[in-house]
């Protein structure tokens, strides 16, 4: 049976809110000296899953980076080393894949192209597709795939194709034929999908964001 909360049961205490500072020795960190540790991505670019082991949050930007995307400042261990990173939340994460550009590569030789975007079943949402500014045989694409940001190179034959409206059966087989020499014979954009880590980076993100917050010395 639930008790009623009478002026003669009820009791006032005081929480204890555990502050945690980090600290050389018996010192606590400066930010010079936060400032001096190496700045080391803890995501794992392949499964986004943790690189290292994380102490926790440090709620200062050694950058001047406060008003950039949401993002983390992260103090972690990495073979017995103290790394600090830069960790963004994952619709703005940008993160690099390289299954990210096969997947837009196959997605062009499956036809998609520029003017089909936005109308396109098959357009993943906010796609960009950029053409190697330097005249390389790079580009690039970036794109949301299940609220993850990536990012992932696209090879100059792909981004031109992209751009180019007129839809070509041979070109299609030409295109299928240079993403399968590398990729693999079997693949298609489903597996290719199926294989960007956006569960992993969004794991590492809640746990990064649960951390606890880090106290340095000013």
């Amino acid at each position: 049976m639930t008790r009623q909360l009478t002026t003669q049961n009820a009791t006032i205490t005081t929480a204890t809110i555990q502050v945690q500072a980090l600290t050389i020795g018996k010192k606590q960190v400066t930010l010079a000296v936060f400032r001096q540790l190496e700045d080391a991505n803890i995501i794992n670019p392949l499964d986004a899953g943790l690189a290292g082991e994380p102490w926790g949050r440090v709620n200062y930007h050694p950058d001047k980076c406060a008003d950039e995307r949401e993002h983390l400042h992260v103090v972690w261990e990495k073979d017995g080393e103290l790394r600090r990173a830069t960790v963004y939340e994952p619709s703005v994460a940008s993160h690099r894949h390289l299954r990210a550009g096969l997947y837009i590569e196959a997605l062009i030789a499956d036809g998609l192209r520029h003017s089909h975007c936005g109308a396109e079943a098959g357009a993943p949402d906010r796609l960009q597709v950029v053409r190697s500014r330097t005249g390389g045989n790079v580009g690039f694409a970036r794109f949301m795939h299940h609220n993850v940001l990536f990012h992932g190179p696209v090879r100059t034959e792909f981004t031109t194709a992209f751009y180019d409206n007129s839809a070509r059966s041979t070109q299609h087989e030409d295109l299928w034929h240079r993403l399968r020499h590398v990729a693999g014979p079997e693949v298609t954009s489903e597996s290719i999908a199926e294989q960007l880590p956006a569960l992993g980076y969004t794991t590492s993100w809640r746990r990064l964001k649960e951390a606890p917050q880090l106290f340095i010395a000013v």
